[in-house]
């Protein structure tokens, strides 16, 4: 694991996101504020503490061949059920020195377990990553 915890505050929300498992899919609908924090991340990964983010996103060209050059990263894909195919899904899941955020419905194709799936919350100002039931 490369993070087990990401935490920090961007007014007005304290985010407090915890990691149980290398690769973390993190569903909900629309407007709940994924894409919100993928663009809050661009902004951490320039600090020393989270140097280890590598952030895709609909923007991102060749994301298999730049994913391929990722290793002991934390990788974020926004958008992933459209950035994803069979070739990216395989990278995932045989290169074990990333651990992957990917805001994604469809896990087909992933080696993921009961920890994997989370859903963004937030109460009182506070952001979290829940179990998905």
């Amino acid at each position: 694991m490369i993070y087990n915890k990401i935490a920090f505050q961007a007014d007005p929300f304290s985010y407090d996101l915890v990691f149980n498992d290398r690769i973390t899919l993190v569903g909900g609908d629309s407007g709940t504020g994924k894409t919100v924090l993928y663009d809050i991340l661009e902004d951490l990964k320039q600090t020393e503490e989270y140097n280890a983010i590598k952030l895709f996103n609909y923007k991102s060209e060749d994301v298999l061949e730049k994913l391929k050059q990722c290793r002991n990263n934390f990788v974020v894909i926004d958008n992933a059920d459209i950035l994803m195919d069979d070739e990216v899904r395989r990278f995932i899941n045989f290169e074990f020195s990333n651990q992957y955020m990917l805001f994604l419905r469809n896990c087909d194709g992933l080696n993921v377990s009961d920890k994997s799936f989370k859903v963004m919350k937030v109460e009182s100002n506070m952001i979290t990553l829940e179990e998905e039931l």
